[in-house]
């Protein structure tokens, strides 16, 4: 059916279903939801050609990660991919992934008519220019405060450094004093270079030795984890740069014979889905995905669809408490 047979049959008007479907103010969000679900029940979909040679645009956006990374083991980018295109659907438009690839190809062979951009360190000023069409694409850039500044994007920084205090604080209040540090390389430069401020704040031992830089699946953890629970005078506790790094900790301690917690403890960070899959359930920093893909996505389609200048806006992290932290064990 087209749209006029679809407004028909929900007896409204024909502009009453096409401003819901394109998520226009002018709709109580009750009526939008409900032209969503019955659209969704008939399988009504808009015409894609008709609706680009209308409006000139494709309701097509690209979430874009340059970090050449094994995409199914950074659980971080599935999570935040998951939220992007829930946000994006909702407001009439589809996703485009390319995740981990590096590849460098024009944004006009690809047709989309905004870009959400995982900050990641390597990118060079010219892969900003070509990935934005020479700043003629609208972009929204998801990085951390310290990233540098990129001409007429907007921002949506993941401030990760509270949720860190907090997981820094819980150890501390349980007694534990040496951490060690599974840290995920470049990705993570923001945590390790305040890490050392950091611990001396929550009254907790630093050391360098404590430091491991790692990958970013469960065997990087595990093997990061193995070298420092090897050490003759070992961390009480670890703290991981991801959730699958403390997952291959968890299973390290074990592997060594050491129960976690009361043994070792051992914190995460990104409160990815799996968090409750591993034993014991693991304690982590979260990042609200859903609120930042969400923010991402609506900050992008007011660039495109009302003209909105750049802008920025910060999400705080926080710290949740599970099972794979507890008090440091007392012969220690």
């Amino acid at each position: 059916m087209n749209i006029s047979e679809f407004a028909r049959h929900l007896n409204l008007s024909t502009g009453t279903v096409s401003r819901a479907l394109n998520n226009r103010a002018e709709v109580s969000p009750e009526t939008r939801q409900m032209i969503l679900a019955k659209a969704q029940e008939l399988g009504y979909s808009r015409d894609a050609t008709a609706r680009r040679l209308k409006t000139g645009k494709n309701r097509l956006i690209r979430l874009e990660c340059l970090e050449n990374s094994e995409v199914l083991s950074d659980f971080y980018l599935v999570e935040l991919a998951r939220a992007v295109e829930t946000a994006a659907h909702i407001s009439g438009y589809d996703l485009l992934l390319r995740l981990g690839s590096q590849r460098r190809y024009r944004l006009e062979s690809q047709a989309v008519d905004g870009l959400i951009l995982l900050y990641a360190p390597q990118m060079s000023e010219r892969d900003y220019q070509i990935l934005t069409d020479d700043g003629n694409t609208s972009v929204v850039v998801i990085c951390e405060p310290n990233s540098p500044p990129m001409p007429s994007a907007s921002y949506i920084y993941i401030d990760t450094l509270p949720g860190v205090m907090e997981a820094l604080e819980h150890l501390s209040a349980l007694g534990h004093r040496r951490i060690g540090y599974i840290n995920s390389g470049s990705p993570g430069r923001y945590v390790r270079e305040a890490l050392p401020h950091l611990v001396g704040a929550a009254g907790l031992d630093w050391q360098e030795t404590v430091v491991v830089d790692a990958g970013i699946t469960v065997e990087d953890g595990f093997r990061a984890a193995t070298q420092l629970l090897q050490m003759p005078n070992r961390p009480t506790a670890l703290f991981a740069r991801t959730d699958v790094l403390a997952a291959g900790a968890i299973k390290a301690a074990y592997r060594l014979g050491l129960s976690v917690p009361n043994d070792v403890s051992v914190i995460g960070h990104d409160n990815i889905d799996a968090c409750a899959l591993v034993y014991p359930s693991l304690t982590t920093v979260a990042i609200d995905f859903p609120d930042a893909g969400a923010v991402a996505t609506q900050t992008l389609l007011g660039m495109i669809d009302d003209n909105c200048a750049a802008s920025s806006v910060t999400l705080r992290t926080h710290l949740i408490v599970r099972e794979s932290t507890g008090p440091c064990p007392a012969h220690v």
